[in-house]
């Protein structure tokens, strides 16, 4: 009886020495149709949902005024006509949502949707490598929608940015 005890334990001491997992290192090359992605970025705060497609409705039928403050750029814009800021509201792609802020990641400006003379919506616009998107804040700044921005969105503050820059060598 003794040795059938040292038989199992004996076996069950094997049994768990196999299923110990070791990783070692690889000396392996990947493949060359192997896509290294970078790190994941290091992100803030809570998760944060995309804009509802019924604000961004309200906006195209409602909004009447646009304004936009840059923080380095030495002017402002303002729109007012209604194909500019439908165009403009084009530029948030409801069907990208950020989900949450990657650290690294600065606002370049605000932008704010007028309706009948009220600023209804501030929307903090992102603009550097990797952080082309927009993020709406309520009134203590706090984000409550954040979306990809459009290519032509990109493109559109690609060429504000280099009116600024010939702006400023003609000074």
């Amino acid at each position: 009886m003794p040795d059938m005890i040292k038989m199992t334990l004996f076996v069950t001491l094997i049994f768990f020495a196999s299923c110990k997992s070791e990783r070692k290192p690889t000396t392996e090359k990947p493949s060359e149709n192997t896509v290294l992605l970078p790190p994941p970025a290091e992100t803030e705060g809570p998760e944060i949902p995309g804009v509802p497609k019924e604000v961004l409705i309200k906006l195209l039928n409602e909004c009447t005024y646009l304004d936009y403050i840059f923080h380095k750029l030495p002017f402002s814009i303002s729109q007012s006509e209604e194909p500019g800021i439908d165009q403009n509201i084009s530029f948030i792609d409801y069907t990208k949502p950020v989900i949450r802020i990657p650290k690294e990641c600065k606002a370049i400006g605000r932008k704010f949707f007028h309706i009948k003379g009220e600023i209804v919506y501030d929307v903090d616009v992102y603009l550097t490598n990797n952080c082309k998107f927009y993020v709406f804040v309520d009134k203590k700044n706090k984000p409550i929608y954040a979306n990809q921005m459009t290519e032509a969105g990109v493109q559109f503050y690609a060429n504000i940015a280099q009116q600024a820059r010939g702006a400023t060598q003609q000074q």
